[in-house]
């Protein structure tokens, strides 16, 4: 381990917890809106508390299915079988939602977390309908890799004359914000996941994927935390899961010759502070 590196990462951490906190970049869910966890089917032959309107269940009538207007990744699906028998929906791809509905009855699944389209038929398969799932708003804590303070930070350590420009996209899981610069793009991203544990393990499968072995020391911050000599680090904290992909960049960059590693490590950390400083 390389510990004045890891040393200097510690201070960029402490550095960023003197702000006041870091703001969100755009499209952002309003303060403390975090993803739902996945909901578990249920089925009666009444609505259950909190029931989609009318607009937003796939109604089963006549023989058919009647597809509900677009929802929002993870919201609430009901079900509404208006025929004398019971009925099974399941979408096409058979791990999407699967949920029985009795005859006359009521039944909720959890819409898909990622954004598309999901085919979906009857267990006998005489039935067809579509449900159309959008993505909702990310959290503020994710949009932070295009926030204002993580741009400035980019300027300074490789010394451009201008806040750099950056394009974002979010699929309802996962936020990303590529910084298209001159001397190569890199790329934050940050997945939501239902809990901890599920962010600490996509950490973990991804690091893998990339080659990068675990930080040690202080350089983890106590988190589980990975770093790869090619320019890519991954951490985990809380239900989010950070990648900062730096590989596109020379051997060094700026006036100060900042590795890709050395770069990717520094943003991450920045990144990490400000979730410290919103989440307390």
């Amino acid at each position: 381990m390389n510990k004045k590196f890891s040393l200097a990462g510690v201070l960029a951490v402490a550095a960023a917890l003197t702000l006041s906190g870091c703001s969100a970049g755009a499209n952002s869910a309003s303060p403390g809106q975090e993803p739902s966890a996945p909901s578990t089917a249920t089925s009666s032959g009444m609505a259950e508390p909190g029931a989609s309107s009318m607009e937003s269940m796939i109604h089963i009538q006549d023989g058919k299915f009647i597809n509900p207007k677009p929802l929002a990744a993870g919201a609430t699906v009901t079900v509404m079988n208006l025929d004398a028998d019971a009925q099974t929906v399941i979408s096409d791809d058979s791990s999407s939602f699967n949920v029985k509905v009795p005859a006359g009855g009521m039944a909720t699944f959890a819409a898909p977390k990622k954004s598309g389209n999901y085919p979906f038929h009857s267990g006998d398969g005489d039935m067809r309908g579509v449900l159309t799932v959008t993505a909702g708003a990310p959290s503020v804590a994710a949009t932070m890799v295009c926030a204002d303070e993580a741009k400035q930070n980019v300027m300074e350590i490789l010394g451009l004359p201008a806040i750099p420009t950056t394009t974002e996209n979010w699929d309802g899981t996962t936020y990303s914000c590529t910084y298209p610069l001159d001397v190569g793009s890199f790329v934050m991203t940050v997945t939501e996941s239902a809990n901890d544990a599920d962010a600490a393990a996509l950490a973990k499968q991804l690091a893998g994927s990339l080659d990068a072995p675990p930080l040690e020391g202080l350089a983890n911050l106590g988190l589980p935390g990975y770093q790869a000599k090619d320019g890519n680090v991954v951490f985990a904290k809380d239900n989010m899961t950070l990648h900062v992909d730096a590989t596109a960049f020379p051997a060094t960059v700026g006036p100060h010759k900042v590795t890709a590693s050395s770069f990717a490590y520094e943003m991450a950390t920045t990144i990490l502070g400000c979730w410290t400083a919103h989440h307390g």
